[in-house]
């Protein structure tokens, strides 16, 4: 159907299912966009099912809600798949795109070990909780001083991502709160987890959708 031609923020977000088909077992994904409209409503936009999660997927996605009548989207809010904000500036060249913190930190500790666990979640967290850019390279600075000979591939990947991680930093601090994370679109999924979870396999796409759907 169609839909507002102007959002506030989209959170766009992948979750995978299985199924069972000519019986045997594979794995898809349902593609979700959320999102805030301009009055503050919150509503989705679209869920999708696809193959795995995939930068191209989402372009075709992103195409459809243009199609269907979003002209306008101030920010999105995504994850770290690769080559996600080259596609969305092909739909939505005057978006900004916001990588989420939230996943980055997980990104960045996995391989850090549980005693410095701790220590490199503060020093990471004295980043984004900067005031400002600025103040927020002097403290990736310091993570570096601190941690490039223990952990040497943490700060070269904030780097590489610094302009889709700092993006919220040019806003105040309500809006940051609201678009530093991907956390409201992960939220509805755990509930549309909870929904669905009894059954353990689907035989078709369309029994999954419309679960979601009525849900």
């Amino acid at each position: 159907g169609e839909l507002p031609s102007c959002w506030s923020i989209v959170y766009l977000d992948a979750i995978p299912y299985e199924f069972r088909e000519d019986g045997r077992f594979q794995s898809k994904a349902i593609y979700t966009c959320y999102g805030i409209t301009v009055d503050g409503q919150r509503d989705i936009l679209g869920l999708y099912l696809s193959e795995s999660e995939g930068a191209r997927q989402w372009g075709h996605i992103l195409e459809d809600i243009k199609k269907r009548g979003v002209e306008d989207v101030l920010f999105f809010c995504v994850d770290g798949l690769a080559g996600f904000k080259e596609v969305i500036e092909e739909v939505y060249p005057h978006s900004i795109v916001q990588r989420c913190i939230v996943h980055m930190i997980r990104t960045s500790v996995k391989f850090v070990g549980d005693k410095d666990i701790k220590a490199v979640c503060s020093d990471l967290r004295k980043i984004y909780i900067s005031a400002n850019r600025q103040q927020a390279e002097t403290a990736l600075t310091a993570f570096g001083e601190r941690w490039d000979k223990k952990y040497k591939e943490i700060r070269p990947k904030w780097e590489q991502n610094w302009d889709e991680l700092m993006a919220f930093m040019d806003f105040g601090e309500h809006i940051r709160r609201m678009i530093y994370t991907t956390n409201p679109v992960e939220a509805l999924h755990r509930v549309m987890r909870k929904i669905t979870k009894a059954k353990g396999a689907w035989i078709n796409d369309k029994s999954l959708l419309k679960q979601l759907y009525l849900a």
